[in-house]
């Protein structure tokens, strides 16, 4: 039992590794650029948090595993605001299409 503990945990280091990382830089260039204490806190959790979610499905992006952190360090780069800004702007591209096709 504990020693399938400690393998589920070894197996999740990376993607832990990767949403800290995400976490702490979203964080630190949120203080950089003068936000809000809660705007950063905010920011800093959906990053980390998104990060945790892209993880498990890093190959059905074409991507390898082991990737994971350089991911994390990206998405707390970009930050918050401007991955939820790409995800819907994408979203919306693919639901809606071309718009002028709707009248």
């Amino acid at each position: 039992m504990i020693g399938r503990t400690v393998k589920l945990f070894q197996d999740a280091l990376p993607a832990l590794y990767a949403a800290g990382a995400a976490f702490s830089i979203s964080a630190l260039m949120s203080i950089y650029d003068g936000k809000p204490v809660a705007k950063t806190a905010t920011g800093a959790l959906s990053c980390g948090i998104l990060t945790l979610a892209i993880a498990g499905s890093l190959e059905f992006f074409g991507m390898p595993g082991n990737s994971v952190t350089f991911v994390g360090a990206a998405v707390g780069f970009i930050g918050a605001e401007k991955v939820r800004d790409k995800i819907l702007s994408l979203f919306e591209r693919r639901t809606r299409g071309d718009k002028n096709n709707d009248l």
